[in-house]
């Protein structure tokens, strides 16, 4: 339609911003990027609906990149600040498409040409006015960092601010806080790590954001327990979600304070070495609401967990790590009052026994989600029991547990035949066995992870072939028994996505061939450290698995450039490979994957391996693995 804007003289800004969001939450990114750029009217109506920004502020001018994205974008409602991402990495860890409700945007600098701006569906600025490998000298450091200035830009130009996230924003005070609280009324969620922030500014935040449910301190250093005190006396009724972790200053009083004026609370993590019994008792007390608990205090003890059985009948989700006082009295009080927990989490619990899985069992019968990291007294009853009491178990995580046997596999194979994922880490008297009772009993298993699994072969998957007909993942990492035959029988019986086979030096270019014919859909692969396979098991890669998004063949000594030209040109979803200390790929078989693969975003390779034009043409791409050391 030369010559005529019908588009423009017809529709009103409501009916075309619906339209541009429907093309963002549809069409996708290089669509929306287009309809961006049409004129003037339309990029005002794409600034005027971004909702959320990602910014790698660590540049010169940092406080005037906030300044002008408040400007430019002042809907903005989630924003996000991480002074630990450079020039690169805002990108990568974004995502490409958006909900219609809330359309984000990107770019990689906002000092380029303004029409740059609105040309991705997510915000990503990205401030580094230095060479990558130029190091900044301590008088450019200090004035690299987001400070107050820039905090007070967004406050005063995005009022409508909702979530605010400061990561490693150590140049960030309380007045910058104060600033948020005075002019962002509508502050949901404040998420603070490893700021430097004083008592006023946690003290204004609670008086001033009055919606404020959510609230992560992390590595917070400048403040006190007054800070939080006065949050909570101020705000204590809106907070629903709570943590604190590694802050040093954090007492029983702040949890004292928590537990006195949040009766709202539903999901609270504490980290903290200072805590003693009487602080998780006052919270206890007074969160009776509770659900989600994650605790790390070293000094509490059965009387803590004690009171969390008595009183937080609620609770659903109980993570318990490096306790290294509480017995198992303390999990027969949360047995006995917590019969609504689906999910626990027992990490470094060294004086939990095969009694506390017991009293867990017998009345938990809700139990979904089990994981035993290095808890080192159970041994097999405790599985038993679970197997016997909680046939609503989804996921089993063992990391560590060096007396568990072979027989506990035989109640969980009969008792929980809804089991979906299996974690088995480190558990040396595990063998083939105890699969064997898994895929005869819980046939809809989904995901299957075992790591050093050393007398784990192939009668254990070929079992799990013939039975677990729904396996889309499977981890075999240093399963050195494993060989062609297994793979074999997996790829013949179960449509995998994901698949680790590092260390399993028995599997040759054969099993390869079979997986990649057999397993069409494959978007991981680890192949890392078989020392056999060579250029025809890439080739049948690059064949069979288009889908194929991630790959590792690092430490394949008998792979070439041959083979890497096979799999990249059959791969072109390819977004990360990993190839490092494979001495046959050159400089050449690196400029392969790069020219091949379009939608790469990260190839992990040696230094000296990459040419001065591949590094020209794909630096923001490349990592480099130091082989000097």
């Amino acid at each position: 339609m030369r010559g005529a804007d019908l588009i423009n003289l017809t529709l009103p800004d409501e009916i075309l911003d619906d339209v541009l969001r429907r093309v963002g939450a549809g069409a996708g990114k290089r669509d929306l990027d287009a309809c961006a750029l049409v004129c003037h009217r339309w990029r005002r109506l794409e600034r005027s609906s971004r909702r959320s920004a990602k910014l790698a502020a660590s540049g010169e001018r940092a406080d005037d990149v906030l300044r002008l994205v408040a400007e430019r974008f002042p809907a903005l409602v989630d924003v996000s600040v991480d002074e630990r991402l450079t020039v690169g990495a805002g990108g990568a860890g974004s995502s490409g498409s958006a909900s219609r409700s809330r359309r984000t945007v990107h770019s990689t600098s906002p000092f380029r040409r303004r029409r740059r701006l609105p040309l991705r569906t997510d915000l990503s600025v990205q401030i580094s006015p230095f060479p990558l490998d130029q190091p900044a000298v301590d008088d450019v450091t200090e004035r690299s960092c987001l400070t107050d200035v820039g905090l007070t830009h967004l406050a005063m130009g995005c009022k409508g601010l909702e979530k605010l996230s400061l990561i490693w924003c150590s140049a960030i005070s309380s007045t910058g806080l104060v600033r948020i609280a005075e002019n962002c009324k509508n502050l949901t969620s404040l998420d603070l790590q490893a700021c430097y922030i004083g008592d006023p500014g946690l003290i204004a935040i609670g008086e001033g954001c009055k919606l404020l449910s959510n609230l992560n301190l992390r590595f917070v250093e400048g403040t006190t327990d007054e800070g939080l005190i006065g949050l909570v006396k101020n705000r204590g009724q809106s907070l629903v979600i709570l943590s604190v972790a590694t802050c040093v200053w954090m007492t029983d009083a702040s949890l004292h304070a928590v537990g006195s004026h949040c009766p709202n609370l539903e999901i609270l993590s504490l980290e903290s070495e200072r805590i003693q019994n009487k602080g998780v008792i006052s919270i206890a007390k007074g969160c009776r609401l509770l659900k989600t608990l994650k605790l790390q205090c070293i000094g509490a003890g059965d009387e803590a967990l004690d009171a969390i059985g008595s009183f937080c009948s609620l609770l659903e989700s109980l993570s318990l790590n490096n306790f290294e006082r509480f017995t198992d009295r303390s999990l027969s009080s949360i047995a006995k009052g917590c019969k609504n927990l689906t999910d626990l989490i027992l990490n470094d619990c060294q004086l939990l026994t095969d009694r506390s899985l017991e009293f867990v069992a017998r009345s938990c019968k809700k139990l979904a989600r089990l994981k035993i990291n290095g808890c080192r007294n159970m041994e097999t009853a405790a599985l038993e029991h679970i197997g016997q009491w909680c046939p609503a178990l989804l996921e089993l995580s063992l990391i560590y547990c060096p007396r568990i046997q072979n027989s506990a596999f035989l109640e969980i194979g009969r008792g929980c035949s809804l089991l979906k994922s299996l974690y088995l880490v480190d558990c040396s008297r595990i063998s083939d066995d105890a699969l064997y009772h898994i895929a005869q009993g819980c046939k809809n298993l989904t995901e299957l992870s075992i790591r050093r699994g050393y007398e784990i072969g192939d009668k254990a998957l070929i079992s799990v072939a013939e039975n677990c007909k729904s396996l889309k993942e499977l981890t075999l990492q240093f399963c050195e028994r494993v060989s062609d035959a297994g793979l074999a029988a997996i790829a013949e019986s179960c449509s995998l996505q994901k698949l680790n086979l590092c260390g399993c030096q028995l599997i040759t270019d054969s099993g390869l061939t079979a997986l990649a014919r057999g397993c069409p859909d494959l978007v991981f692969l680890d192949i890392s450290a078989l020392w056999i396979i060579g250029d025809m098991a890439l080739a049948e890669i690059g064949e069979g698995c288009p889908k194929l998004k991630d790959i590792t063949l690092s430490h394949c000594p008998k792979v070439t450039n041959i083979g890497l030209g096979h799999l990249v040109r059959g791969c072109l979803q390819l977004e990360s490979c990993q190839m490092v200390y494979c001495r046959q790929i050159t400089s050449a078989g690196v400029a392969t994957v790069i020219s091949s693969c379009s939608k790469l975003k990260k190839l992990v390779v040696e230094e000296w391996k990459v040419s001065e034009r591949t590094r020209r043409r794909a630096g923001p791409v490349l990592s480099f693995l130091c082989t000097g050391l």
